[in-house]
């Protein structure tokens, strides 16, 4: 693992889900732009992590352009430099990039997009924690309160019901008298 990460700093990743656009398209100083075989893993506010194919590689301090899709926002292109590379396997390398001289109009594009996705995230979480909850049970505690309740609810059904028949029935032996 080769790594320049530790002299610059680092905002909170955001990792892609499968909704979000994942291809990038890289051009080093030397090289035609590609996108074959690229796929963001992680963005944030100071950099991205991606896959590339070892031969298409970037050189570890090089600037690089990239072009890529920031999560709920438009296409967008910046310069980077390349502060990491790891070998995922024989033919791939996972390439860290910090952004480099970043326009602020970008900067905002990629701030709003990423804020965003983390409040929908949080959100989608509190509504995971919220149906997921178990329910409450009734304890020996509320048994009290529960039997009271449904007395009185039951008191309240019947005066209601003897009023309705007090009605009717009062009402039929009025105009009995009458007709």
């Amino acid at each position: 693992m080769s790594s320049l990460a530790r002299y610059h700093g680092r905002s909170p990743r955001y990792i892609l889900s499968t909704e979000d656009d994942s291809l990038i398209r890289v051009a080093g100083p030397k090289q035609t732009p590609w996108e074959e075989g690229t796929e963001i893993r992680n963005v944030s506010l100071t950099g991205l992590a991606f896959t590339a194919p070892d031969d298409l590689c970037p050189l570890l301090g090089e600037v690089i352009k990239i072009q890529f899709t920031p999560p709920g926002s438009k296409q967008m292109a910046c310069y980077g430099i390349v502060t990491r590379l790891d070998n995922i396997n024989n033919q791939r390398t996972l390439v860290g990039v910090h952004f480099y001289k970043m326009e602020m109009a970008a900067r905002i594009v990629l701030a709003q997009g990423l804020a965003r996705r983390f409040k929908e995230t949080q959100e989608r979480g509190q509504i995971d924690d919220l149906l997921n909850r178990a329910k409450p049970s009734i304890s020996l505690r509320q048994f009290p309160e529960i039997m009271m309740m449904t007395v009185l609810g039951a008191a309240w059904c019947m005066l209601i019901l003897g009023l309705f028949h007090f009605q009717y029935t009062g009402m039929a032996e009025f105009l009995k008298k009458f007709f």
